[in-house]
């Protein structure tokens, strides 16, 4: 991504922080408003799967990072503010369709005694222990008590994650930065998938999906990857829906695909009816017993129009996968291709060379780079559709109700 769309996307990070504290009770305005939460940041090299076997051992140890260290808490803040908590939760979540922002009425109760948030304004379905959801789905791998304080040393630290007594299957985690009256949730990539012996047919499947993009181009393909552990014979579907739609209405685009071995690989050409719209996308993995699990990945999708006519810029993380801009097929007889959505996943990709027709005309939304590369990341027209996109990204994920959950799953 461009330095133009970087400086764009930090603002808009925190402008849902910013409309929450805009809209809250003046209770809530004590405290420390919209003081940026800090949030874990993860290793890069954070495997996509994790196999706890309990036949050998029990406990999962990892490790996490912060950003900076966050300890200068104000006087109306609750004593044990600003602390990072990490929580197991035995299904994904769609980004569109957040977690609830408070683990229990304990919390609730430390928040309102320091004027933070009225409890009336509160639903069982805004906290974890009560959520008609999760109430069954989440356990603790660090205690309310021990919340680590947003500090190097304990950084530095491992989390040790004792498995001993939770059901088995797969499980997705996630860390906690408790701040009231704003808490926030960063999610660990991957999955851990927690079983007693290698036999896959006694657990239910794991699945995750690594994609980091948050925008595309209608014209093109976005392979969806990722990992897999599920019986053999397992298959994939895959559904999209508007984020406009509170319901999530999930639509399918592909359904029971084979999947093969342990890696995901799924090519996504966006349906007539998601361009120019921030969408949402699940991937189901169903084994030969019928077992479901669901994985999502880390961001919404916003669809531009119109088409890059190359692989995308593999440096930049932002557009979809393959060679770098620059990175020419030697052979330099590739020529771009544009299409429809069909369920069997669309256009081949052209090497990062070739451009399109529309390219050369200039009639293209990403306009061709100085070395002939359609990835141009220096502004025009191409970053000017991306931040339109963002802008629609940020305003999608404050769509819909969380009440709207059972319905949609």
């Amino acid at each position: 991504m461009s330095a133009v769309v970087r400086r764009f996307v930090l603002p808009l990070a925190l402008a849902p922080l910013a409309m929450a504290f805009a809209f809250a009770p003046r209770s809530a305005r004590a405290g420390n408003g919209i003081h940026p939460r800090t949030p874990v940041v993860w290793p890069e090299d954070t495997p996509c799967m994790t196999v706890v076997d309990r036949s050998q051992a029990t406990t999962l140890q990892f490790s996490y990072g912060i950003p900076y260290e966050d300890t200068d808490t104000t006087s109306d803040e609750v004593a044990d503010s600003r602390r990072h908590q990490f929580i197991a939760f035995c299904r994904g979540h769609s980004p569109q369709d957040p977690l609830p922002t408070w683990l229990s009425w304990k919390d609730v109760d430390a928040a309102a005694a320091m004027m933070l948030v009225d409890p009336m304004d509160l639903t069982d379905e805004e906290v974890l222990e009560t959520s008609s959801v999760y109430k069954d789905c989440f356990h603790r791998i660090t205690a309310d008590d021990a919340r680590r304080p947003i500090t190097l040393a304990e950084a530095m630290k491992p989390v040790v994650w004792d498995t001993m007594g939770l059901p088995a299957g797969p499980y997705v985690i996630q860390a906690y930065t408790w701040e009231p009256a704003f808490n926030i949730w960063t999610q660990r990539p991957g999955v851990v998938h927690v079983v007693d012996g290698p036999d896959l047919s006694k657990d239910a499947p794991a699945a995750a999906l690594t994609n980091t993009e948050d925008f595309m181009f209608g014209a093109d393909t976005l392979t969806l990857q990722g990992c897999a552990r599920a019986m053999p014979g397992s298959t994939m579907s895959l559904s999209w829906s508007l984020t406009s739609d509170p319901m999530l209405n999930w639509q399918p685009y592909v359904d029971g695909v084979a999947l093969d071995g342990d890696a995901i690989s799924l090519p996504f050409t966006p349906p007539e009816g998601a361009i120019q719209q921030t969408i949402a996308l699940k991937l189901d993995i169903t084994d030969p017993m019928q077992r479901t699990f669901t994985t999502y990945p880390l961001h919404l999708l916003t669809v531009l129009p119109g088409g890059t006519g190359t692989t995308g810029c593999g440096d930049s993380g932002s557009f979809i996968g393959g060679e770098s801009c620059g990175e020419a097929s030697s052979s330099g007889d590739a020529t771009a291709t544009t299409g429809g959505g069909g369920s069997s996943g669309g256009p081949e990709p052209t090497s990062s060379g070739a451009t399109s027709d529309a390219a050369s005309s200039g009639s293209m939304i990403n306009p061709v780079g100085p070395d002939g590369c359609a990835c141009d990341s220096g502004g025009g027209a191409g970053t000017a559709w991306a931040l339109g996109g963002l802008v629609l990204l940020g305003l999608g994920r404050r769509r819909g109700k969380r009440g709207s959950t059972l319905a949609s799953r």
